[in-house]
């Protein structure tokens, strides 16, 4: 039998990823619209694009662990719902995971 909280791992270290690259790719989105020409932000477009992409690939794979987890531990549809939707929001996303973990334990209803 498979354990209930078996994507919860790989969940943990991806939502954590996610969260950090989430917070970096906000900083750049703000900076390049606030900076000249001149600046790193704006010298490095191609870095921050590949970055930001690399993000959204790996959001993607985020929200199929969320699934799985919904999936084998039998979430109600709203907790699956908030709980992808709170991982678009910076800093939010780190509580959210803690939330899922919780969740996955059995101490959150």
């Amino acid at each position: 039998m498979k354990s209930a909280s078996g994507p919860l791992r790989p969940y943990q270290v991806l939502a954590t990823i996610v969260g950090l690259n989430l917070i970096f790719v906000f900083t750049a989105a703000i900076a390049q619209r606030a900076t000249d020409d001149t600046s790193w932000w704006n010298q490095h477009e191609g870095l921050i694009l590949a970055i930001d992409q690399i993000h959204g690939l790996l959001f993607m794979i985020l929200l199929v662990l969320i699934a799985l987890l919904a999936t084998r531990n039998k979430w109600a549809p709203w907790f699956t719902i908030s709980t992808m939707l709170l991982a678009t929001i910076p800093f939010v996303s780190f509580w959210a995971e803690r939330r899922t973990t919780r969740k996955v334990h059995g101490s959150v209803g």
